[in-house]
């Protein structure tokens, strides 16, 4: 594809593509960033896209773009569920000082963890940062991750249950 195709490309489909991704997306400038994004993965790969097929690599990508987009979004919004309730909980002292120290009890159970298990779950759950990041910082695939994460999450379970009249997670 020539840089002058792409302009033509963009000018025809730029409009279809916004109404298309609106039809799953419902914030406006979310669809504008999606659609831009389609585009600028066309930019960069010119020389490799043909204009025969550009057209359904870019309903692809924006199709792709916008699941990716709806799936953050409603991992925030569990997250943000989460939040309330754990706010809502935490409302007296006493509350307070029985969250924290099931926290320190549950660091406890995290200090044992083994190498790299602890530091994964320090990083997605602690940190706040999500799998793939995780993944490309430490050089390993997302299922990697996953597997950690289980592995950690199954031995907090292990202890909770242990000590379930002590501490409750």
């Amino acid at each position: 594809m020539k840089r002058e195709e792409f302009e033509d490309t963009f000018r025809s489909h730029y409009s279809a593509l916004v109404s298309y991704v609106r039809t799953m997306v419902a914030d406006e400038d979310e669809c504008h960033d999606i659609v831009g994004m389609a585009f600028e993965g066309v930019w960069k790969n010119l020389e490799r896209i043909d204009v025969a097929t550009v057209r359904a690599y870019l309903y692809s990508s924006v199709h792709h773009f916008a699941i990716n987009h709806l799936r953050k979004q409603q991992l925030r919004h569990q997250y943000i569920d989460y939040y309330k309730k754990t706010t809502q909980v935490a409302a007296s002292d006493e509350t307070l000082q029985t969250y924290d120290e099931r926290m320190k009890t549950a660091m406890k159970v995290v200090d044992t963890l083994k190498e790299p298990t602890r530091t994964i779950l320090i990083r997605c759950y602690i940190d706040g940062k999500m799998y793939r990041e995780v993944a490309e910082e430490m050089g390993v695939s997302v299922s990697m991750i996953k597997k950690h994460i289980s592995k950690a999450l199954r031995m907090l379970d292990e202890f909770r249950r242990k000590n379930a009249k002590i501490v409750t997670f």
